[in-house]
């Protein structure tokens, strides 16, 4: 707008200015002959028209680079914009699978909770969790000398129950890395969520591993370790 100005200005001065030189050269005055007024008509039109030609044209150039730069920060914008709905839209949906996988992981771990702690062994007077409490080492724990002998019917409640609750320590397993990479994406830190679960159950995977009642993969697998 300042130039627009500017220019505007320009061309009135310039007016003013040959206006005023014709005058001062020529001696005009209202009583000066029709003739003399009609030639002084033709010789403003011949010295301005060519000048505001020219300023017209710069006019409409410098529209034209107005019109650009203002199409280019339009285009920026429109770019931002997008740019921030995309990763809007991405933080809402790593939300919602956040949201999501937590609730699987809260019904997984309501089920082991519930055959570790619940569910009866040794001829349903026991939980695994009361049977661990005296060691992994079937020579010293009698009660888990039973649980092992008795998961060697697989035709058994207490091998099924097992093999239960090695099924959702996998499921757990790969249920708790996801979270992890589901947090990492927002924060890039590890979540104390997946670690308390990692560590709850640790214990419960190395005795029932150590002795082959569930598979060595989750024994062995860094994650419960």
């Amino acid at each position: 707008m300042k130039n627009f100005r500017g220019l505007a200005i320009a061309a009135f001065v310039i007016m003013i200015s040959v206006l005023c030189s014709i005058i001062a050269q020529f001696g005009f005055s209202p009583d000066s002959p029709i003739e003399q007024w009609g030639a002084f008509g033709d010789f403003m039109g011949g010295t301005l028209n060519p000048i505001f030609a020219f300023l017209s044209f710069i006019c409409l150039l410098m529209t034209i680079v107005l019109q650009n730069t203002e199409l280019k920060e339009t285009r920026k914008e429109f770019t931002r914009v997008a740019n921030a709905n995309e990763q809007q839209l991405s933080l809402i949906s790593n939300q919602q699978q956040k949201d999501d996988t937590y609730k699987v992981i809260q019904k997984v771990t309501e089920r082991l909770n519930k055959n570790y702690n619940e569910n009866r062994f040794k001829e349903k007077t026991l939980s695994l969790h009361k049977i661990i409490l005296g060691g992994a080492d079937y020579n010293k724990n009698l009660d888990f000398k039973f649980l092992y002998e008795a998961c060697s019917d697989t035709s058994s409640d207490d091998y099924k129950i097992i093999k239960y609750i090695e099924k959702d320590l996998f499921l757990l397993k790969d249920l708790l890395e996801n979270y992890d990479k589901l947090t990492n994406l927002e924060t890039g830190k590890p979540n104390p969520l997946v670690n308390f679960y990692r560590n709850e159950y640790s214990e419960l995977v190395k005795a029932l591993g150590s002795n082959g009642l569930i598979s060595h993969n989750l024994l062995y697998n860094s994650f419960y370790n």
